[in-house]
């Protein structure tokens, strides 16, 4: 089997009032009302749209 490298590579930072893993709700719906902001870097400029996928980098602390 011929497998291939996902390289992905930040456009940003999503910031929220979490600030350790065991307040961090894991569905949406816990998280209902509480707000965040999405900080772009800089190069994306002149974009007028843009996909959102993001990576639960923390995650790994709950396995």
């Amino acid at each position: 089997m011929n497998r291939e490298q996902i390289i992905i590579s930040p456009i940003g930072i999503i910031h929220t009032p979490h600030n350790n893993i065991s307040n961090m709700p894991i569905k949406t719906m816990a998280a209902k009302g509480i707000r965040g902001l999405i900080e772009l870097y800089s190069e994306l400029e002149g974009f007028s749209h843009m996909t959102l996928l993001h990576h639960f980098h923390k995650i790994l602390g709950l396995i």
